[in-house]
C-alpha cells in the first residue's frame, strides 16, 4: 500500500498529465480567449540504478574503505523520483489598464508550483526502507573501535530514531508554492518583485558570476539537472536600459536585492541518503549544528552589461552566500541536537555561511564563419570559506581517535577553542567555453553535430599545504575523510585546480517500428575530466515526441580513491531511466 502523502503527489502527477494532454504540442495552454492566462507544466517519474557496490565502512561490506553510508550493493535502486513543477503566468494590465498611466507598459505576475517525491524510502531497497539496516550498520561501525563498550549499545535506539526521522523529515517528499513574483515594465525600467531565480555569467555546469540563487542537492546532488536545482530566493530586482552610450550599444544596468536565508546545505541530503557527502554514520560523536544566515544579511549587487561591435560584455559585483558551508568544530554542547550523554557526543560542526563578494567579467562573442560562439568569464571570490584540517602527523593511522598526535594537534586545540577550522581565504576562477555546430554527414546527413567544451580554472591565494611526506603537524585546507576510507583522514584541497567538460550531441528524426509516427532522437555524451586524475563519462539518449520525453542515460565516475571533488563520490555510478511530460 502507497503511503497518503505518495498517493498524493501521484494523483496529482496523473492529474497534471491529463490537463496537459488536452494540448497537442509542448507548448503553454491559454485558460482565457484573450490569452492573457497561461499554465505550464513539467512532469516526471525515473528511477536509478546503482552499477557498482558502495564503499562502506561496514566490515562485512564487499568495499569495505569508504564512508558511503548506508551501504547499497551493486543493482540496487538508488532513485525513484516524482516530479511536478507548474507555472501560472497572468498578464494583468488588461484589468488595470484605465487607472495606470500610459508609460506602464506591461504588468504581469507568476506562480509556480513544485511537488518532489522520493520513492525508495516507501518501497526501494531494505538499506533505504528499513531502519533495521540502519541500526544493524551503525552496530558495526561502532564495534570496529577500539574504545568500543556494549554500553555504546544502549544509544543505538536514539540515533536510529534521529537518523530515519531526519531522512524522511527532509529527503522524502516537499510540496512547495516555488516561484511568485510581480513584473512591471514602465518604458525602459524593469522589475521584478518576488521569490525568483537569476541567472548571470556564461558558465554551464559549474558556476562563478552564477552564484546568486543557492541549489539544491537533496534528491541526487549533481546527477540532476542545475535549472532543476536552483532554489529560488525572495529578492527585489531592477533593470534599465541605457541603449547607446558612445561605442557602447544595448546597454543595460541591472541590480537586485535578496532578503532571504536560504542556503544549499539546509536542510541538504542527510545521512542515509543515496547523495549524502560520505562521512561515514551517524555515530552521535560528531553533531551537526546548521546555522542560516539572518534574514538581514542582505545579499545583492549589480551589473553592467553592453556590447562592443560582435562582442558582449558583462562586468558584475555583488554580495552571496556559497553552496559549501564553512565548518567550525567547537565542543559539544547539550543543547546541539542529536546530543548524546555519557561521553558519546564529544565534538559539534557549527554549519555556517558567510557572506562572500564576488567580482567577475564575462565575454561571449559570435564566430559566424566557423557556426560557433566564444564565450569567457573570470572572477575573484573574496574571503572563500574552505576547512583547515587535521594532517598525517594529527591522523597516522586507522586507530588515529586513541593516537597522541590526534590529541595534541587537533582534537584537543578544537576543544580547547585554541585552533579554528574554518579559514578565508580569496580565490580567483575562471572559464573559457567554445560551442560550436558542425555538419559531419557521414554521421548525420540531416543535422549538425553540436559540440560544447570549457575550461575551469581556480587558484587560492594563501594556500596552506598539507604536505605529507614533511609529517607536517599543521593542519591544512583539506575535506574530512572519515577512517577506513583513508588512514590520513584528509583530502587535501590543490591550490591550482583544473577542469575540462565536454558534451556533444545530434538529432535524429527516426520512424518508429511498425507505425508511420515519427520521434526524435537524440544521442548524447558528455564528460567531466578533473587534472587530478578524475573522470566522469555520461552517454545518453532522449527521444522526443512532444509532449513526451524518454530519457536513458548512464553516469560513471573513474576516479582516484580520495580525490576531490568526484573522486569522494566515485561509488555512485547509476543508469537513470526517466519518463516526461512536458507543456
Amino acid at each position: 500500500m502507497f503511503p497518503v502523502r505518495a498517493r498524493w503527489l501521484l494523483a496529482i502527477l496523473i492529474a497534471g498529465s491529463m490537463i496537459a494532454g488536452l494540448a497537442g504540442r509542448a507548448d503553454a495552454i491559454p485558460l482565457n480567449e484573450e490569452g492573457t492566462i497561461n499554465v505550464s507544466l513539467r512532469a516526471y517519474a525515473n528511477v536509478r540504478f546503482g552499477t557498482n557496490s558502495k564503499q562502506s565502512t561496514r566490515p562485512d561490506a564487499p568495499n569495505s574503505f569508504g564512508g558511503t553510508f548506508v551501504y547499497s550493493g551493486a543493482g540496487h535502486i538508488l532513485q525513484n523520483r516524482y516530479f511536478l513543477d507548474v507555472e501560472w503566468d497572468h498578464d494583468i494590465l488588461p484589468m488595470f489598464d484605465d487607472l495606470l498611466p500610459k508609460w506602464v507598459t506591461s504588468l504581469e505576475y507568476t506562480l509556480g508550483y513544485r511537488g518532489e517525491y522520493e520513492g525508495i524510502y516507501d518501497w526501494g531497497p531494505s538499506e533505504f526502507r528499513t531502519s533495521t539496516e540502519t541500526r544493524n550498520e551503525l552496530e558495526a561501525f561502532l564495534r570496529q573501535s577500539p574504545t568500543f563498550n556494549d554500553a555504546q549499545l544502549d544509544q543505538l535506539g536514539d540515533m536510529t530514531y534521529f537518523v530515519r526521522h531526519r531522512l524522511r523529515q527532509v529527503g522524502s517528499y516537499r510540496n512547495r508554492l516555488f516561484q511568485a513574483f510581480l513584473d512591471v515594465e514602465m518604458g525602459d525600467l524593469f522589475i521584478r518583485a518576488g521569490r525568483q531565480n537569476l541567472v548571470w555569467g556564461e558558465t554551464d555546469v559549474f558556476r562563478l558570476l552564477d552564484n546568486i540563487n543557492p541549489v539544491d542537492n537533496s534528491f541526487g546532488g549533481f546527477f540532476i539537472d542545475l535549472d532543476e536545482r536552483r532554489v529560488p530566493l525572495n529578492m527585489i530586482r531592477a533593470s534599465y536600459y541605457l541603449g547607446s552610450l558612445g561605442p557602447l550599444e544595448q546597454a543595460f544596468i541591472e541590480g537586485y536585492a535578496a532578503y532571504d536565508n536560504t542556503v544549499a546545505w539546509n536542510p541538504g541530503a542527510p545521512a542515509g541518503s543515496p547523495w549524502s557527502t560520505p562521512l561515514g554514520p551517524y555515530t552521535g560523536r560528531t553533531l551537526q549544528n546548521m546555522i542560516a544566515p539572518q534574514v538581514g544579511d542582505v545579499r545583492g549587487g549589480g551589473r553592467f552589461v553592453f556590447n562592443v561591435s560582435d562582442f558582449t560584455f558583462t562586468a558584475a559585483s555583488y554580495f552571496t552566500t556559497l553552496d559549501i558551508q564553512g565548518v567550525r568544530f567547537r565542543a559539544a554542547d547539550p543543547e546541539d541536537i542529536g546530543y548524546q550523554p555519557n561521553g558519546v557526543s564529544i565534538i559539534t560542526a557549527d554549519l555556517t555561511a558567510p557572506r562572500v563578494w564576488i567580482n567577475g567579467a564575462a565575454m561571449t562573442t559570435a564566430l559566424p564563419d566557423l557556426q560557433s560562439v566564444l564565450r569567457s568569464e573570470v572572477a575573484w571570490f573574496r574571503d572563500q570559506t574552505f576547512f583547515l584540517g587535521p594532517t598525517e602527523a594529527s591522523f597516522p593511522g586507522t586507530e588515529s581517535t586513541l593516537d597522541p598526535n590526534y590529541l595534541a594537534n587537533f582534537l584537543g586545540p578544537v576543544l580547547s577553542g585554541q585552533h579554528d577550522t574554518l579559514t578565508r581565504n580569496d580565490t580567483i576562477k575562471a572559464v573559457v567555453g567554445w560551442d560550436m555546430n558542425q555538419y559531419i554527414t557521414w554521421l548525420n546527413p540531416r543535422q549538425s553535430i553540436f559540440f560544447s567544451t570549457q575550461m575551469f580554472y581556480q587558484h587560492i591565494f594563501d594556500y596552506v599545504d598539507c604536505k605529507f611526506e614533511d609529517g607536517n603537524g599543521n593542519p591544512c585546507m583539506s575535506v574530512s575523510v572519515p577512517v577506513p576510507n583513508n588512514s590520513t583522514r584528509v583530502t587535501h584541497i590543490h591550490e591550482d585546480q583544473f577542469l575540462h567538460t565536454l558534451l556533444i550531441n545530434t538529432t535524429y528524426n527516426t520512424t518508429i517500428p511498425f507505425t508511420d509516427s515519427t520521434v526524435q532522437a537524440t544521442p548524447g555524451f558528455g564528460m567531466f575530466y578533473d587534472w587530478q586524475g578524475m573522470f566522469v563519462f555520461q552517454p545518453s539518449v532522449r527521444f522526443v515526441r512532444d509532449p513526451w520525453r524518454f530519457i536513458v542515460d548512464y553516469t560513471a565516475i573513474d576516479s582516484g580513491v580520495f580525490n576531490q571533488t568526484f573522486g569522494l563520490v566515485r561509488d555512485r555510478d547509476n543508469v537513470r531511466l526517466q519518463l516526461e511530460y512536458v507543456l
